[in-house]
């Protein structure tokens, strides 16, 4: 009987520490597999100037992307800072197999946050974005802000 207990005990002993052991593999595992791995490449611009505001009046924007699983991801800010009553618009164009597009137009009166993302078939290959502040026909247009790899 004795016997018996002890080799019980050596069983239970012996599965416990295969448990322990295989704990911190399958934990290190689900750890890798659930875990993210991209890289953010930031971008941003200003409005351009008008009827004598400042630069702090001026309308903003900054953003990233990142590239994942076949896509391309963004995450932009506008900032419409000058409280005129005339919208801020951000314009996004991108590039492909075929040439720029018109891709989105955002508009805010305020603080906004746009998220959106593009596949990369077709041979999505650039953007730029660009914004202006005023009402339709009168805006003052930045520059366009070119990325492309």
């Amino acid at each position: 009987m004795k016997l018996r207990n002890v080799l019980a005990g050596t069983v239970l002993a012996g599965a416990v520490m295969a448990g322990v052991a295989a704990a911190p593999a399958q934990a290190a595992t689900t750890q890798a597999a659930g875990s993210v791995s991209y890289t953010k490449h930031w971008f941003d611009g200003y409005s351009g100037f008008s009827r004598g505001e400042s630069r702090g009046e001026r309308s903003y924007y900054k953003g990233y992307y990142y590239f994942s699983n076949g896509r391309y991801y963004f995450d932009v800010d506008v900032w419409d800072r000058d409280r005129d009553r005339e919208n801020t618009y951000v314009d996004f164009v991108y590039h492909d197999d075929r040439g720029w597009h018109q891709g989105r137009r955002f508009v805010t009166g305020g603080h906004a946050k746009y998220r959106f993302s593009y596949s990369a078939r077709g041979g999505f290959d650039g953007f730029k974005f660009r914004i202006g502040e005023g009402r339709p026909g009168h805006f003052d247009w930045s520059s366009y802000s070119n990325r492309s790899w």
